[in-house]
């Protein structure tokens, strides 16, 4: 397709592009906006302690917020600082405006890579795949670390293919300061091109091309290495490796993450990206097959239409090093496992990517007829927004509003209070009760070997303190931890329950033997615990009065 419809892109089409594109967000994730309480799974672990910069009585020192506030990047944690303190912005909302906002410009960067391999056609139909495909949001969901790799991936690529060395280099810088990983994936793909060049004698990429992108590497580097570093320094590190991989239960499937045996490469590198095109996760399998399907002829009518030559002068080498360099470090992270934190890291932005990339390539010129009309233009525009506010609701949000009760009465405890319970229940009691919690499910990290081997001992007394059948049990963890309040919920503490699984492995086994002791459940003894009821079927235990039945001598 030729004229004016398909020339180069103007302010307009940026403007336009960027309006539709935070109007998507908006439409998709309303209910977060919409409730405090609507939020990103680890957003419990990530952000939650980042209340103390409006209040910083909130959350005292403790091993969960030490390392909470260890594991997330300097400059994120310094964005968030300035909110709070330049805006009084509470972190939790933040983190979905934050959301919002890298949301809008993964769809411009896609937008961008469009209009530089052809036009603005092209440039709508890339910014549709941000639109359509939940991948993306789902990444970029929480304001965290990790919502920084799909859009700072986009933007590498796109100045890698407007030959701006200078941008590419900022980019690097910007991963370096938030989300590190991708950091080095990208300085690799950019040196494998810059080696292979100077092998095959072929001219110079834009970056690595100056004595200056030097510097930006070496400083990339030291930003990577120091967070890494931090993490060691304070205790936390190191990674977990291959053999105590494979040996801890908490890595398997009935651990805390499914981690061991490592996936088959053909789920990260073809059916995880195929689910998020079809329409698996929306409907279901046959859903997601039959949309496959219907998809099918339109892919090899415009792979056959595409002017792939002039697309590949453009980017196909920066596309093979991205891609090459994404399976170097994935085949590396998988024999070294997890040195290199979880391999799918390294190839799964890419492959998505490189993915919504080509399908918009082919939809665009596969319905080239309808987009030569004025009419079809809008109207496919029309079909892709409202696929899109269908298929992007809700995603990466989960719903925490039940306990709302709950949240309030453990706010109303003393801010130097520490709650115990149920892992589970104690991520949205952390977040938003404000309260310190002794071990939560979310904050329980296997893979960091020195915090794990200070937070386990604390995860297993509290799982056998909360089903212990004996109150001594209980007071004797509670005075040995400092603990004040115990949130019970009834429904953990039935044959069905324990018989389910409360928990993982390998605590799992340990709680089950507990159960299966005579007696019943000393924190269900109402005489002996006495309760407030926030919600129906939970109980808040204060401790603190019950500490002096503990016999002389007892720790």
């Amino acid at each position: 397709m030729t004229g004016p419809s398909d020339g180069p892109a103007g302010g307009r089409d940026w403007l336009f592009v960027g309006l539709l594109s935070a109007g998507v967000f908006a439409v998709a994730h309303r209910l977060g906006l919409a409730s405090p309480y609507v939020v990103n799974d680890d957003v419990r672990q990530q952000i939650y302690w980042m209340a103390r910069f409006l209040d910083p009585s909130l959350y005292p020192p403790d091993l969960l917020g030490d390392y909470a506030a260890a594991y997330v990047p300097a400059a994120l944690k310094a964005l968030y600082f300035a909110a709070a303190k330049g805006f009084g912005c509470d972190p939790i909302l933040f983190s979905k405006l934050l959301t919002g906002g890298l949301f809008v410009a993964l769809a411009l960067a896609f937008f961008g890579l469009g209009t530089v391999l052809e036009g603005r056609v092209l440039g709508y139909a890339c910014a549709a795949m941000a639109w359509c495909l939940p991948y993306f949001l789902k990444s970029i969901s929480g304001g965290l670390s990790r919502s920084f790799a799909p859009p700072l991936l986009a933007l590498f690529f796109l100045a890698w293919l407007r030959r701006s060395g200078g941008a590419m280099a900022a980019t690097l810088l910007a991963q370096a300061l938030f989300i590190p990983y991708i950091a080095v994936l990208c300085a690799v793909c950019a040196c494998l091109d810059a080696f292979l060049c100077r092998i095959v004698d072929r001219p110079a990429g834009p970056f690595p091309a100056r004595p200056w992108h030097g510097l930006a590497l070496v400083l990339a580097a030291g930003l990577v290495w120091s967070f890494s570093h931090g993490l060691d320094v304070a205790g936390f590190g190191p990674l977990v490796g291959r053999s105590a991989l494979a040996a801890g239960p908490e890595f398997s499937a009935a651990g805390r993450l499914e981690l061991y045996p490592l996936p088959n490469p053909f789920f990260d590198l073809v059916y995880w990206p195929f689910e998020s095109i079809g329409l698996f996760l929306d409907i279901g399998l046959v859903a997601g097959i039959v949309s496959l399907a219907v998809l099918l002829p339109f892919v090899i009518v415009g792979a056959r239409r595409a002017p792939w030559p002039g697309l590949a002068a453009t980017a196909g080498r920066p596309a093979a090093m991205l891609l090459a360099g994404s399976l170097l470090l994935y085949a590396l992270a998988r024999i070294v496992a997890l040195k290199l934190f979880v391999p799918d890291r390294y190839i799964t932005y890419t492959v998505n990517l490189l993915y919504a990339l080509c399908l918009a390539v082919v939809l665009r010129h596969a319905l080239a007829g309808l987009l030569s009309r004025r009419l079809g233009r809008f109207v496919l525009l029309a079909v892709a927004l409202g696929l899109g506010l269908w298929r992007l609701s809700g995603v990466g949000l989960y719903d925490y509003r039940a306990d709302a009760p709950l949240y309030a009465a453990v706010r109303a405890l003393p801010k130097d209070a520490l709650v115990a319970g149920n892992p589970e229940l104690l991520d949205t009691v952390l977040t938003f009760g404000q309260r310190n919690v002794l071990a939560s499910f979310e904050l329980a990290h296997p893979w960091s070997l020195g915090y794990w081997e200070r937070y386990f001992p604390r995860l297993a007394h509290q799982a056998d303190a909360y089903y212990a059948k004996d109150p001594l049990a209980v007071l004797e963890f509670a005075k040995a931890y400092g603990v004040s309040h115990m949130v019970v919920r009834e429904a953990d503490l039935t044959p069905e329950a324990v018989a389910k699984g409360p928990l993982f492995a390998p605590l799992d086994a340990r709680i089950k033997a507990l159960a299966e002791r005579p007696g019943e459940f000393a924190l269900l003894d109402a005489a002996f615990f006495p309760y407030t009821s926030p919600e129906p079927g939970v109980r808040l235990v204060d401790l603190r009065p019950l500490l002096d039945k503990l016999p002389a001598g007892a720790p």
